[in-house]
């Protein structure tokens, strides 16, 4: 059997202080788990005290000594967490019972090369080891450099478990049933939502007749719309506030309670006389601001989320006095949906030049203010798949560069947690890469792109690994560069470099060097299209249009079934549903422009 050991003391045991937090003892259980798995170790498990022989998970509120044994944590840092062998111990201490959490996984990483590359025990690396030691009073100190960091998008328990292995901490819900609860209860993580909630809040639709004044005022005619009201008049703003109310009694689970509008560009707020004397974002200010003292008053733990979107882009005209100063409150500045993803959001390329001066003009605005609450910066890079971004990003090939260099500029700026709106609960194709580095960056902005690839492609590719990192390499700049005959001709000789990596002798990777076989098919079909779209090639265009629509849903629907979650992914089909509602003018414009490939 395999052996755990600190200095010369073996470890058979793993304790924790019996008043510990779930989190905590979900961490023992974990760590117990994942050395079976690793090791081959059967550790004994349950409460106890720091003994000699044993793993001990704490922190520093429930064990005084843990302080002294770890040191302090460094600053400008979060959830941060400590592994420290000491006197045959083996602590692994956390500042907060997420954090010891934190420190198995990182414990797994740093010890063992263990490695989460995507949801589901498949994407898991966990090599096998003979011995598992501690030198003498080694130390392993880790934190991550924002607060919050959150991954967008339909949540399932393995979502939950993954995002978790990779140091997030918040988790974002439209309602309670769409998360196991338990779960993320027992990680300790944060639960934020439920978002675009007002069709909740307003008036019920079947006060029409006898209060037409509380609807809004659009076109010279009051209707419902089931988006807003008409919020210059007291009574409807006094039904908005005992709806929130109801809805936070019958839902009494949210850490940040986010208070979205709705997602709308055009929300069509009410243009009656009163209503006309602030603008959309003072309103939206004012509606903060009462909706937050409901909030104190029904869930005081909770912070309320409030968004800089569509039309909250822009600052309000007046400097309110938020409530408490919004000390309680999130900001959540969502411009980035218009931007140049491309290029990095500060270069002010594209539409990033309207977006950054947002985006400055909100920071601005929350110092006038005296803004004491925390600050989340919402990105779109799930947008490079839209229709604007040609083939390289319907290839899901996303620009890791920028994303780095625009979350270092993020941290820079202060901002305290970073989201985005990922949308899939699993998504492998052509690998795990993307997601799995674009999620380390949240923790440190500064690793390199190339230094993740070291981790990623021999882990997760075995033996192959060197050869398929080459040919990802060649393919990334082959589908950037601008679609030609000859550029896709040069997408279509790459299938050679594909069949060239040699037979890794193992099942589960031959299936991922099939991904990557089907993802070059995919490839070459974009470049087909957008070359017969630029060349006004008609008949080619129509001809395509089935394989394209297909290519998920039914040619490798099988093949692709524990790749993407949910099939197909986003913006699947969004090149084709533009032309047919009738934007190839717009389509045709943005060809025109150079960032476009």
């Amino acid at each position: 059997m395999s052996t755990v050991t600190a200095g010369s003391v073996p470890i058979t045991h793993i304790y924790y202080p019996h008043n510990a937090a779930t989190p905590i003892r979900f961490a023992a259980e974990e760590l117990c788990r994942y050395l079976q798995v690793s090791l081959g170790v059967n550790l004994m498990l349950g409460e106890g005290m720091a003994e000699r022989g044993s793993f001990f998970l704490t922190t520093p509120e429930l064990t005084e000594e843990a302080s002294d044994v770890v040191g302090s944590f460094p600053d400008r840092q979060y959830d941060r967490c400590a592994i420290a062998a000491h006197d045959g111990v083996v602590w692994l201490v956390g500042e907060n019972p997420r954090s010891v959490l934190y420190a198995v996984y990182d414990l797994l990483r740093e010890k063992l090369g263990a490695s989460f590359f995507a949801p589901g025990p498949e994407h898991e690396v966990v090599p096998q080891a003979d011995q598992l030691s501690f030198g003498d009073n080694e130390i392993l100190v880790r934190g991550s450099a924002f607060a919050l960091r959150d991954y967008g998008g339909s949540f399932s328990a393995e979502l939950i478990d993954f995002t978790t292995k990779n140091r997030l901490n918040l988790v974002i819900a439209s309602d309670y049933h769409d998360v196991p609860l338990a779960e993320i209860r027992r990680r300790g993580l944060l639960l934020r939502g439920p978002g675009h909630i007002w069709a909740r809040l307003l008036p019920d639709e079947s006060l029409f007749n006898e209060h037409p004044e509380y609807f809004p005022l659009q076109d010279g005619e009051r209707k419902p719309n089931g988006r807003t009201a008409c919020f210059s008049n007291p009574e409807v703003r006094r039904i908005f506030r005992e709806n929130l109310r109801a809805y936070l009694r019958e839902f009494p689970h949210w850490d940040i309670f986010a208070f979205w509008a709705e997602d709308t560009q055009d929300p069509y707020y009410c243009s009656c006389p009163d209503c006309a004397q602030m603008s959309l974002p003072d309103w939206y200010v004012l509606l903060v601001n009462e909706a937050a003292e409901v909030l104190a008053e029904e869930l005081p733990h909770a912070h309320l989320e409030f968004i800089g979107y569509h039309g909250t882009r822009e600052v309000p005209t007046r400097k309110w006095h938020l409530f408490e100063n919004g000390q309680r409150m999130l900001f959540d500045f969502c411009g980035g949906y218009t931007r140049d993803i491309y290029h990095p959001l500060a270069t002010g390329t594209g539409g990033s030049a309207k977006v950054y001066g947002m985006y400055r003009n909100w920071l601005e605005y929350l110092e006038e203010i005296g803004f004491q609450g925390q600050r989340l910066l919402m990105e779109y890079y799930n947008l490079c798949e839209w229709p604007n971004q040609g083939p390289r990003g319907r290839a899901l090939l996303w620009p890791l560069e920028v994303i780095r260099e625009d979350t270092q500029a993020y941290l820079q700026d202060g901002w305290d947690g970073l989201s985005d709106w990922f949308c899939q609960q699993r998504q492998c194709f052509p690998s795990p890469f993307y997601v799995w580095a674009w999620l380390q960056f949240y923790t440190d902005p500064t690793i390199t792109v190339e230094a993740l690839k070291d981790t990623f492609y021999p882990s997760y590719f075995g033996s192959v690994g060197e050869a398929v990192r080459e040919y990802m390499d060649v393919l990334e700049d082959t589908m950037h560069a601008r679609t030609s005959a000859e550029n896709l001709e040069q997408v279509r000789a790459l299938a050679a470099r594909l069949e060239a990596i040699p037979d890794p002798g193992d099942a589960q990777i031959e299936r991922r060097l099939r991904t990557l076989r089907i993802h070059h098919e995919y490839c070459v079909l974009l470049k087909e299209i957008f070359l017969a779209f630029i060349g006004g090639d008609a008949a080619q265009w129509n001809a395509l249009e089935q394989p394209f629509r297909d290519f998920f849903e039914v040619t490798h629907r099988e093949a692709l079934a524990s790749e993407l979650i949910q099939c197909p992914p986003n913006w699947a089909h969004t090149w084709y549903d533009w032309l047919a509602n009738g934007t190839r003018g717009q389509l045709e414009t943005l060809v025109q422009d150079d960032t476009l490939h």
